[in-house]
């Protein structure tokens, strides 16, 4: 069984973004081919029992068929293991195991890599100055990662294209689904200048849970996350709280207006620690040093009165979870056979008080920020469920 064919049957067994996969395949060795031996054997052992009913439907013909389907319409695959699967998703909490990918993922790789995100309802501020700056960053050999969703997140990646950068979008679906519904010429363009990836099968539809776990691989592919504009409970903070999980740096807006309620998160990750993006120098002096060879472009960038400054870690926020997948997929349930230290004081404070609140948590546990990427962990993991109003429970 080749590492490809191994790494798909495991993920149709456990379904992407189930970290219980790593805890198995570690109890083989952590060798991914003797862990599918194992189980195609029928030996069961070491398998949760919420998995043991997907486990028994997988098989190897569903993941000749995946491949096979795959290499007709051109789909490209890439495991863990492979030479071309970015080497900074490999040092996330719970990676994917497969990549499915349209496009030129190699540079991926190559390049500093952005995730720009923001609100899918800007302000006229906001568009005129995300896009002058995504724009601007692409001109410089900068690449921009995003989610595909209608506003700032579309205007990052179609700012970039407009003036010849790599762009990547990463997928909460499988490929070929209709998402966002009649984008299919966006997404037909940003294959063509760069790429399309997930971690689900083609087909697959989108859940609520699975926007929230893809920003987990916005936020890995990346070196840093730029966030454009971002209200109180806005998405684009759970990018920005899995980017502050992983080490990743945190660049932000200002504000246009101070107390406007639709910059809410931008103030919040300024006070925090982010560094504010008054131009383009504000982001790459972080990574001139490290990436002198990258830049290829004079910067386009307004002239700097006092300069901000440079944060040595910024703090942040975040909403995110574990998807499920059609037929041979599944949601993933019960947590990974390790806990310890705020994590497990977390998980324990949830399981004994029932529902709990995230401000509940919040008292002697962590600070905010740390609190909601450890949530989003401890969701990941099958552990607990995000209730209506900001509350917790466990599974």
């Amino acid at each position: 069984m080749t590492e490809l064919k191994s790494r798909i049957y495991l993920m149709i067994a456990f379904g992407p973004a189930n970290s219980r996969m790593w805890n198995y395949v570690a109890s083989c060795g952590g060798n991914p081919e003797t862990a599918a031996k194992k189980l195609i054997s029928g030996d069961l052992s070491g398998v949760f029992p919420q998995d043991l009913k997907y486990v028994k439907n997988a098989t190897e013909e569903k993941a000749e068929k995946l491949i096979e389907f795959c290499d007709e319409k051109g789909i490209g695959m890439c495991c863990f293991d492979s030479p071309e699967y970015p080497s900074r998703l490999k040092t996330i909490y719970n990676p994917p195991a497969v990549l499915f990918y349209l496009g030129n993922i190699e540079p991926l790789e190559e390049k500093i890599m952005i995730a720009s995100v923001g609100t899918r309802r800007p302000s006229e501020y906001s568009v005129r100055i995300s896009g002058r700056i995504c724009s601007e960053l692409a001109k410089a050999g900068v690449g921009l990662a995003s989610g595909l969703a209608v506003g700032l997140d579309e205007l990052s990646l179609t700012s970039a294209v407009s003036v010849g950068g790599y762009v990547c979008s990463v997928l909460p679906c499988g490929l070929g689904y209709d998402y966002p519904p009649g984008y299919s010429s966006v997404r037909s363009e940003i294959a063509s200048k760069g790429c399309l990836i997930t971690e689900y099968p083609p087909g697959t539809k989108p859940n609520s849970l699975s926007f929230r776990a893809r920003n987990r691989i916005l936020a890995g592919i990346s070196s840093g996350a730029l966030i454009l504009q971002a209200g109180e409970t806005s998405g684009a903070l759970s990018t920005a709280s899995f980017a502050l999980s992983q080490g990743r740096d945190i660049f932000c807006i200002p504000p246009h207006d101070i107390y406007s309620p639709d910059y809410l998160g931008n103030a919040e990750l300024i006070r925090a620690g982010a560094t504010p993006v008054f131009g383009i120098s504000d982001i790459l002096d972080s990574y001139r040093r490290s990436h002198p060879h990258i830049f290829t472009a004079e910067e386009h960038d307004e002239p700097q009165k006092p300069k901000p400054r440079q944060p040595s870690k910024p703090k942040t926020s975040s909403r995110p979870v574990a998807p499920g997948v059609e037929d041979m997929i599944k949601t993933p349930s019960v947590p990974p056979r390790e806990l310890e230290g705020v994590k497990l004081d977390i998980y324990n404070a949830i399981k004994s008080g029932g529902s709990v609140h995230l401000d509940e948590l919040s008292v002697g546990i962590a600070d905010i920020f740390e609190l909601e990427a450890y949530l989003t962990e401890l969701e990941l993991d099958g552990l607990i469920k995000s209730l209506p109003g900001n509350r917790f429970s466990a599974i």
